[in-house]
């Protein structure tokens, strides 16, 4: 009696995907493991039922929440995840989707995310650190790493030009006559703040300020916790900078209604820019100017290098980044017609 793919994996120690991948032709599979499973199936006997000639293939989107205080159920990740279907779709495939949380049982959750049949590995890395990647190195599917890159990670990357981003917003607060700018951070560091933070200090930079730490107040990235962070610097009386770049519009918003409650008006005392272009930034008081984020062309990115990575190309690993945009609206003050 034949034995089942489930009990093959069992006792060649691999997941039943790759025996699917492998029977099935599908490419990401190393010629060692093809070997190993070919002659194991061989010696136990194991029959592989027959495939439908339409079968969709499957990919795994899995979102990765260190602590969700980045990713969460905001606009800008749903719209993520809709350009990433809406690629799937075009590509006939399945996408679905699957949270991995930091905990002691994490091994367990990726041989379950993989003990099913799949293609190809979308892997949403915004939270991730550098050794959070140690734990799908034995994946053994092709997998695209979106919104996060690391120098030593060895995947292709899609990621936003965190950088040149950032250094357009206090580009542009320079050109728009402040002389002393600062920064929002986020209290959370993740790579994409990082490299923001790095585009801020090269525009300052370019322009001859001082990079003062005094201008650079580090808040929560979330709304709530944000506002109270950003209440406690002001009841500190520091001296404030007369124009500020936020790591994202959430920061941003949660600054302006702290600093409304102390007093400050947006932007004839203060001036903000964000990053991200959400939804709130038309219907804030003022409108939130900000640097624009393609999000559906970000997921739709990770799919098509995602594809072409399981029809087999051997090419080196790519970091494609997606540029940004200014959007200018209400929340600069034009200090060159004072």
């Amino acid at each position: 009696m034949s034995i089942s793919a489930k009990e093959l994996a069992q006792k060649i120690h691999v997941s039943p995907a790759t025996i699917s991948m492998v029977f099935n032709n599908k490419p990401g599979i190393s010629e060692t493991t093809r070997k190993l499973v070919l002659e194991a199936a061989k010696k136990y006997d194991y029959i592989p039922p027959k495939s439908s000639a339409v079968e969709k293939r499957v990919i795994h989107l899995v979102i990765y929440q260190k602590h969700a205080m980045v990713v969460s159920d905001t606009p800008f990740f749903s719209q993520v995840i809709n350009g990433i279907t809406e690629g799937c779709n075009e590509q006939n495939c399945i996408v679905n989707i699957n949270y991995v949380t930091e905990s002691s049982d994490m091994q367990s959750q990726i041989e379950n995310i993989s003990s099913v049949s799949v293609c190809g590995m979308i892997l949403l890395g915004t939270e991730m650190n550098r050794e959070d990647f140690d734990i799908f190195r034995k994946v053994e599917i092709p997998v695209v790493v979106l919104d996060c890159y690391y120098d030593e990670l060895d995947y292709d990357c899609i990621v936003i030009n965190n950088s040149q981003g950032a250094y357009c917003a206090t580009d542009y607060l320079a050109r728009m006559g402040h002389k002393k700018i600062g920064y929002l951070h986020s209290a959370v560091s993740i790579s994409n703040f990082e490299e923001r933070s790095a585009g801020y200090q090269k525009a300052l930079k370019a322009h001859g300020f001082s990079a003062s730490t005094d201008y650079v107040h580090k808040i929560a990235s979330t709304s709530a916790q944000g506002y109270h962070d950003m209440i406690r610097i002001l009841e500190q009386k520091p001296e404030l900078a007369d124009a500020y770049f936020a790591d994202n519009d959430i920061i941003a918003a949660a600054a302006i209604k702290a600093f409304r409650e102390y007093g400050y008006k947006v932007p004839e005392d203060i001036s903000i820019v964000g990053f991200d272009d959400m939804p709130l930034c038309d219907i804030m008081n003022p409108p939130l100017s900000t640097m624009r984020v393609d999000k559906k062309q970000l997921g739709r990115s990770a799919v098509e290098c995602l594809i072409t990575r399981m029809n087999g190309a051997k090419h080196g690993k790519l970091k494609i980044a997606l540029q940004t945009s200014l959007v200018c609206r209400e929340s600069v003050l034009d200090k060159r017609k004072k």
